[in-house]
């Protein structure tokens, strides 16, 4: 008789050991992938201007020092609206340009990778002229002032986020 008691008693503990588990997969914490660049761009020789060079490619800063335009925010949205040529096929799209590139000791800007996403943040596409007239805009912006940190100056990652409603580049 206590054999088969000890047999119940530890049949009822391996249920309830292996029962307790109730959580759906679905439920379970998904851990995301990052990718090993998601601090520093590499150079691709399809994307980038093989002229850009970093001062120090040892020490770029990503948030220590700030990246500055020349008359601030309003001067560089004044000038990406200026030379914006809007065309009548640009005013399907409504969303968000996601622009993130480096400037270097030099004040010269190059690595420039980007995101389109629609007005909910999810990503999406727009037409191949919208999006190279947003992008050449952004790179001939030339009144960008490297990062200076501790009084030494540096290379730097920034970024812009540019709204477009309606086909129409909108000023934050």
């Amino acid at each position: 008789m206590n054999k088969k008691l000890t047999y119940i008693y530890l049949a009822t503990l391996l249920l309830l050991a292996f029962g307790c588990n109730t959580q759906k997969e679905s439920e379970k914490e998904i851990i995301p992938v990052y990718s090993e660049h998601i601090g520093d761009t590499p150079f691709d020789p399809k994307l980038d201007d093989v002229n850009f060079k970093f001062c120090d490619t040892t020490n770029v800063l990503h948030h220590r020092g700030r990246i500055s335009y020349t008359g601030g925010t309003p001067a560089m949205e004044k000038e990406l609206i200026e030379i914006y040529k809007k065309q009548p096929e640009f005013e399907s799209f409504t969303g968000y340009f996601f622009v993130r590139f480096a400037v270097n000791c030099k004040n010269e800007s190059g690595r420039f990778r980007w995101q389109i996403v629609d007005e909910d943040f999810k990503e999406t596409t727009c037409i191949a002229s919208l999006k190279k007239e947003i992008i050449t805009n952004v790179k001939n912006l030339e009144y960008w002032n490297h990062p200076i940190y501790k009084g030494e100056s540096h290379d730097g990652y920034t970024f812009l986020i540019i709204k477009i409603k309606n086909g129409n580049i909108l000023p934050s």
